[in-house]
């Protein structure tokens, strides 16, 4: 037998990581399988030693499983894709896998990951902004909106890097300096939609982060997206939908972040419109109404500021003593910084304040 030959039968030195990427990969394969295998068994490497005897242990009857040859196989494949395309390989019980997923009924038992793994961190917070492909020029105006308004109080967005919102509110919170996390439905080596990958470099330059759990060699296909979005869902501690109607992938995900107990706000919009009929249908059976990034989050943060029209606002009091950073009007004023950020940015937009190189504000507007 030839040196060559006795090398390909040599047993796998199998880590847990490779023999998850190995099951992970294959095609018979799903999360619930892999989950309940490597539960009866106690970890991974058991599993793809005696693959057969594994899916006996779990199942009633028989069922197609890979051979040990091809989980070495597919372990090495996903391996050398994983390094070409410089990602991450984060497992089900390392620091980086995000709590959220957890709550899922069949968690992911790893995802392929680019970008900046702190943005999944339990402390950090996240706004998913989701919607129609075709959407409506109010409806695009809406979605840079409501992303800037959020990447300006420090709210990650979380999106599905589809066309029309999706990518309309990814670009506006990158183009505000924001963090964005982007769940795509394919292999990390074949992005979709293609026309993405531009705008995805510009998340992952701005320090944002593109992840997704299924395995390199994947093709964008139908049955991908509804997993993608129970990522989404699992993620954001709340889901915004611009447009949407009754019947689409944006309802799958809203369907999803109501099983885990999420916070739902939907954008109002003509009743006629077809565009709008998902949205109006959410509001009408009791999701949040957005009518501003700042009303949104005071919601969330259970908030009873208001600011009376025609009365100076809290923050242009202070201002009036001088110049401040919004960390400490915040604490001056006992509100959540992003609030501040969020009605800074509105009297900014209005002329009342400016903002400084130093990251102070000047009050230098009329009072109201």
């Amino acid at each position: 037998m030839s040196r060559a030959r006795r090398a390909r039968l040599r047993p796998v030195d199998w880590t847990e990581k490779t023999a998850l990427l190995a099951l992970h990969a294959a095609p018979q394969l799903g999360p619930q399988r892999i989950n309940r295998m490597v539960a009866r068994l106690g970890s991974a490497c058991a599993v793809v030693e005696d693959p057969r005897g594994a899916s006996v242990a779990v199942e009633p009857r028989v069922l197609q499983m890979p051979t040990c040859a091809e989980l070495e196989r597919l372990a090495a494949e996903q391996l050398a894709a994983s390094v070409k395309c410089g990602a991450l390989v984060v497992v089900r019980g390392e620091r980086s896998y995000p709590q959220e997923f957890e709550q899922l009924e069949n968690p992911p038992p790893l995802f392929h990951l680019l970008g900046n793994e702190a943005l999944l961190a339990p402390e950090r917070s996240r706004i998913a902004v989701i919607g129609a492909r075709g959407c409506t020029a109010y409806g695009r105006e809406q979605a840079q909106r409501f992303a800037t308004g959020l990447a300006f109080a420090g709210e990650i967005v979380v999106s599905g890097a589809a066309r029309g919102i999706d990518q309309l509110a990814m670009a506006a919170a990158v183009q505000s300096q924001g963090a964005v996390v982007a769940v795509i439905g394919s292999g990390l080596d074949q992005p979709y939609p293609k026309d993405c990958w531009p705008l995805l470099q510009r998340m992952l330059d701005t320090d944002g982060a593109v992840l997704s759990e299924l395995p390199y060699g994947t093709a964008p296909r139908p049955g991908n997206f509804p997993r993608r979005n129970r990522l989404i869902a699992a993620l954001s501690r709340a889901v915004l939908v611009i447009q949407a109607t009754r019947k689409s992938g944006t309802m799958n995900t809203v369907g999803w972040a109501l099983s885990l107990g999420r916070d739902i706000f939907a954008l109002p919009g003509p009743v006629d419109h077809v565009a709008c009929s998902g949205t109006n249908y959410l509001i009408h059976d009791g999701a949040g109404i957005a009518l501003s990034p700042e009303e949104m989050l005071l919601d969330l943060n259970n908030s009873n500021l208001a600011v009376a029209e025609g009365h100076d606002s809290p923050l242009m009091q202070l201002l009036l003593k001088g110049d401040y950073h919004p960390i400490e009007i915040a604490r001056e004023a006992g509100l959540p910084e992003e609030v501040v950020r969020l009605q800074l940015l509105d009297l900014e937009l209005r002329g009342q304040v400016i903002r400084q190189a130093s990251g102070h504000y000047h009050r230098c507007g009329p009072r109201s």
